[in-house]
């Protein structure tokens, strides 16, 4: 059962990082750019879509704490920002929680180095 919700875990940080990726690069390069492509917004998204492939590696490589830290570093600035808007970005927001879940479900069903 610790194995499952290990893989549980795992395929929620996936999805998770799959899906930011998805909506940051799409408000990047989709055809009528919901960001203007100043440098900060450009560069502000293009860091999310970043942290999100790096969020896909750490959940495939089952790294929880990476995980978390991935979570708080994109959510916090922009995440909590975008949670509150009335705008489809703020899907961004919710699909950052998956990070955190996805931690926590990995952290709590790893396996101890047997000390």
């Amino acid at each position: 059962m610790r194995g499952i919700i290990f893989i549980i875990g795992q395929s929620l940080g996936v999805l998770s990082g799959i899906g930011v990726f998805g909506l940051w690069s799409f408000a990047m390069w989709g055809p009528t750019s919901v960001l203007s492509l100043s440098g900060t917004s450009f560069f502000g998204a293009f860091t999310q879509s970043l942290l999100a492939v790096f969020a896909i590696i750490a959940s495939v490589r089952g790294h929880s704490f990476a995980l978390g830290v991935i979570f708080f570093i994109s959510f916090f600035p922009i995440g909590f920002y975008f949670l509150s808007e009335a705008h489809w970005l703020n899907w961004t927001s919710w699909l950052d929680f998956g990070y955190l879940f996805a931690a926590l479900l990995m952290w709590k069903t790893r396996k101890s180095n047997g000390a």
